[in-house]
């Protein structure tokens, strides 16, 4: 007893006609009639009453319906979950978010879109700096993540450009500037305290920094360290020194803090959707095509 010789007497009892059964799973009507006297032979039991009216069912016959009917609509629903698994629509994703809060719309953008396309698939996101995101990328506890850099020279990784953010320079709002005059260029913060940024927090994004500090001939001095943007504006806020932070931050910076862009100061953040090459599952598929589709530039 096969699916096909069940769907075959599926279709006779419905209709109580094997002549009408035959036209529906489109097949002769004698080889119909084997098919069910086979399908009889090998239960060795009788499933029909034949008559000149047509056929009905035996005992036998409506209890092989009813298990029939279970076994059919089990077979159907678990092919449409492996076509469905195949679509990247069946699942569950790990998704590190970046600490910076002032990327949060952009990527909450993207979340929409994909749960609004794509519904069956759960979501576990954290909040992580790029480099432990590298690391859980690399040990499977994470499926992608948003992070501002990746090493461009791991042939292991793969990512996706989706938005990039210029910076200024932020300051305390009732700062004095020396001589009065407010600065241009980044070497006129020379004579300033700097909030500067941990290596060991970010050492990929502080290194790219560095080189543009030193280009314009400019050396931080540093007062005070933050570990992430949002400690550097905090202090900021409490006029601890200027710094560089990218434009979003001004949506959660305090009347306390101003903003004001610099001729030289030209890096931009570029952020990524990145994820392993040997891990990219059908269901990460289908998240990047729709991260891709809802990409923003700043």
């Amino acid at each position: 007893m096969d699916l096909r010789q069940l769907r075959y007497f599926s279709a006779v009892a419905k209709h109580a006609s094997i002549s009408i059964a035959a036209q529906e799973v489109h097949i002769a009507q004698p080889a119909l009639t084997r098919q069910i006297q086979g399908l009889e032979q090998e239960l060795g039991t009788q499933l029909f009453t034949r008559s000149t009216r047509g056929v009905s069912l035996t005992d036998a016959g409506r209890q092989l319906l009813a298990d029939a009917s279970r076994l059919l609509e089990d077979v159907e629903a678990a092919g449409e979950r492996a076509r469905r698994a195949g679509r990247g629509e069946v699942g569950h994703l790990s998704i590190a978010l970046p600490v910076m809060q002032n990327l949060a719309p952009m990527i909450a953008e993207v979340l929409r879109s994909y749960r609004a396309e794509i519904p069956g698939v759960g979501i576990t996101l954290h909040h992580l700096l790029s480099d432990l995101q590298l690391r859980q990328l690399a040990d499977g506890r994470l499926d992608a993540g948003f992070m501002l850099f990746r090493p461009q020279e791991d042939p292991s990784l793969d990512g996706v450009p989706l938005f990039s953010e210029r910076l200024l320079l932020a300051y305390p709002a009732d700062w004095q500037w020396p001589r009065g005059k407010a600065p241009v260029v980044l070497k006129d913060l020379q004579e300033l305290d700097f909030v500067w940024l941990q290596r060991s927090a970010a050492p990929a994004w502080h290194d790219r920094l560095i080189h543009c500090f030193f280009a314009a001939g400019f050396v931080p001095r540093t007062s005070v360290h933050g570990v992430d943007a949002a400690s550097m504006l905090t202090l900021v806020a409490a006029g601890m020194g200027c710094t560089v932070l990218p434009e979003g931050a001004r949506t959660r910076a305090p009347a306390s803090v101003a903003f004001m862009p610099l001729e030289d100061l030209t890096i931009r953040q570029e952020w990524e959707l990145v994820w392993r090459r040997d891990r990219c599952s059908s269901v990460l598929e289908r998240f990047i095509k729709v991260a891709q589709a809802s990409r923003t530039l700043l």
